[in-house]
């Protein structure tokens, strides 16, 4: 059903007739299938860039390895110690497959 439009001048009478017409129109069309996907619009202009946020509060302080000491059984790896940078000691436990 093809939709006839009306001429809209200023100063017009909108009907109850007018309307109906236009909603049986509509309702007529239904929704229809989806079209295919159009191609990608081009990228718009940046926006304005806000304002810098506080500095914030400083992460722990993580001890990293400085050094290792590995102890040898007959030419095998079989434990040791490792040495962090603030001086404390951790275990290194070998284990073989």
């Amino acid at each position: 059903m093809a939709h006839t439009a009306n001429e809209w001048k200023t100063g017009d009478t909108i009907t109850a007739t007018k309307l109906n017409a236009i909603e049986n129109d509509l309702a007529a069309v239904g929704d229809g299938e989806q079209g295919p996907k159009g191609d990608a619009g081009a990228t718009g202009p940046a926006g304005p860039t806000g304002p810098k946020g506080d500095k914030g509060d400083d992460g722990a302080t993580g001890a990293s390895v400085k050094a290792i000491e590995l102890e040898l059984t007959d030419g095998s790896v079989t434990g040791g110690t490792a040495t962090l940078t603030d001086d404390s000691t951790v275990s290194i436990t070998v284990t073989t497959k």
